[in-house]
């Protein structure tokens, strides 16, 4: 029998905000976020004589690799040598959380190809180091949906999944992605929170009243007005928050013409995901003519047809698929 080959497909993440850090608060960050469709992570893996990878960000899936091999595992799991094979995968730092979507992704293919067939969220976060600060990326790569985490205490531990909403098929995200530098990642964004003063307390209190009376009830009910309008003032006031390590409220020079541009065209909600630069919008698949819409936006900011396109939510998580 032939051995088999394992494909596993991830969604990307888009983070509409933190809700809080201090020194003497007893939680730290906290967040709500969407999965979307594209641009998702695709690798294939199988087992092979020796460790090899191959494909877009194979030296970013090395140290994957080489920091699983060297971790203690649970009694019982041997790792094998495996070849992976990165299919497609957007670049990181941009906003998007690959970094946590693909280290995940290739943690839990190379358990699999362990015979572990179904590893938790924890185990798959300690192996990776993944969720330092949010939790999104990782709730997200295991269900898809809108996340809210409920930030970091002072033990270890992921953030915990405050909530999980799928999100309405028939709202639509455009994504931009304006020239300009990564986004903040490393030891960078590490010296930034550093440098950041802390979020005051009543402002912490009404982006989690934002979250809880504003973006999830909107959600449920279907209300994409009130969804939009939610989410543009939590934008606003975590903009604010972070312009003084990122030069403003966003971290592209063209991102505030290109949310401007994007309300102007039906989007609601328009905002900067993360430490940017990719920009995002929501609108009613009914109510606007969502190709046209990125075409004109391409045309306006000299954008390749690659930074301006139409995605849906994704509302499952990553997918593995066992191909003989």
């Amino acid at each position: 029998m032939t051995p088999p080959r394992l494909r596993i497909r991830t969604p990307s993440r888009l983070h509409f905000g933190l809700l809080g850090w201090s020194p003497q608060a007893t939680r730290q960050f906290g967040g709500i976020g969407l999965m979307v469709e594209s641009p998702g992570i695709e690798l294939f893996a199988e087992h092979a004589k020796a460790w090899t990878v191959e494909g877009p960000l194979a030296v970013r899936v090395q140290q994957v690799v080489d920091h699983l091999r060297i971790q203690q595992l649970p009694e019982g799991i041997v790792l094998t040598p495996v070849r992976i094979c990165v299919h497609t995968a957007p670049v990181e730092h941009v906003g998007l959380g690959v970094g946590t979507q693909l280290s995940l992704a290739v943690a839990r293919i190379v358990l699999n190809l362990a015979g572990v067939t179904d590893p938790s969220l924890e185990l798959l976060a300690r192996l990776t180091g993944r969720g330092a600060r949010s939790g999104i990326g990782l709730h997200g790569f295991r269900q898809g949906g809108l996340i809210v985490d409920g930030g970091r205490n002072r033990k270890t531990g992921i953030p915990p999944l405050l909530c999980r909403v799928p999100f309405p098929a028939d709202w639509s995200v455009l994504i931009v992605q304006p020239p300009g530098t990564c986004g903040l990642h490393g030891p960078d964004e590490v010296q930034a929170f550093a440098s950041l003063p802390p979020i005051a307390p009543e402002v912490t209190n009404w982006l989690c009243r934002l979250v809880l009376l504003g973006i999830l009830p909107a959600v449920l009910e279907h209300d994409l007005t009130a969804f939009g309008a939610a989410v543009s003032e939590l934008q606003a006031r975590v903009g604010a928050c972070f312009a003084p390590v990122q030069g403003g409220p966003y971290a592209a020079p063209q991102a505030a013409a290109i949310v401007d541009e994007l309300s102007s065209l039906g989007f609601v909600g328009a905002g900067q995901s993360s430490w940017g630069p990719t920009l995002f919008g929501f609108a009613s698949t009914s109510r606007v003519d969502l190709d046209m819409a990125a075409v004109r936006i391409r045309q306006r900011f000299g954008l390749d047809e690659s930074d301006a396109f139409c995605t849906r939510a994704d509302n499952h998580g990553a997918v593995v698929v066992v191909e003989h």
